[in-house]
């Protein structure tokens, strides 16, 4: 099925510079399921993703990530604690129906799950590996991924409060991407950034996922 890109005209100027440390863009998906996946508006920045049934959605952000600091915040809601944030090479075009943890789709993207997710409690999958450290989510709260391209880092937080799994060694452009699977299950992306400065920093009990 062909892939459209699904634009909604926001509310409030795009690009607009919000502070002196970041840069609010808009927030496109490329829809691979279009007859399961709703893309809504919800107050002219933020963005709804949902899907109509029990079927496995793995929807990917329109951005291509490169040259410099970009920070996705992301909430799930009726997700039954099974859906993840993650990010993939943008080359790599997502077919419908595609799960982050199976082949060949886990070689081309990284997910960190909830706590229902694969592997459980928080693990951050790549190419089949499940890496535990980081907090196993749940449905409302924010979760954020920060890609730096300079470090080829991509640090993840919940609430505020930064994990300790990270990646490091991306070299290649990437795109944010969110994987859900329960009906009427749906995500909020609440923003979508760049920024001028990181916001992570070392933790004493960081754990790295080489890319």
């Amino acid at each position: 099925m062909k892939k459209n890109i699904e634009k909604l005209k926001p509310k409030k100027e795009c690009g607009k510079i919000i502070s002196k440390s970041t840069l609010d863009f808009p927030i496109q998906i490329i829809n691979n399921d279009p007859p399961e996946i709703v893309f809504s508006d919800v107050d002219g920045i933020m963005k709804k993703i949902s899907t109509k049934n029990d079927r496995k959605i793995s929807v990917s952000l329109t951005q291509i990530l490169e040259n410099g600091i970009w920070q996705m915040e992301a909430e799930f809601s009726n997700s039954y604690n099974w859906a993840a944030i993650d990010i993939v090479r943008y080359t790599y075009n997502i077919p419908e129906g595609a799960h982050p943890y199976s082949n060949p789709h886990r070689d081309h993207m990284v997910s960190y799950g909830m706590s229902g997710y694969y592997n459980g409690d928080g693990a951050v999958n790549y190419k089949g590996n499940g890496t535990k450290g980081n907090i196993g989510y749940k449905d409302n709260q924010k979760i954020k991924a920060e890609y730096d391209s300079e470090k080829g880092t991509v640090i993840f937080s919940v609430d505020g409060v930064q994990q300790p799994v990270y990646v490091r060694g991306i070299n290649e452009k990437v795109r944010f991407f969110i994987y859900i699977n329960r009906s009427q299950a749906y995500c909020t992306i609440r923003s979508l950034k760049k920024l001028i400065a990181p916001t992570t920093k070392h933790l004493a009990n960081e754990i790295a996922v080489q890319w």
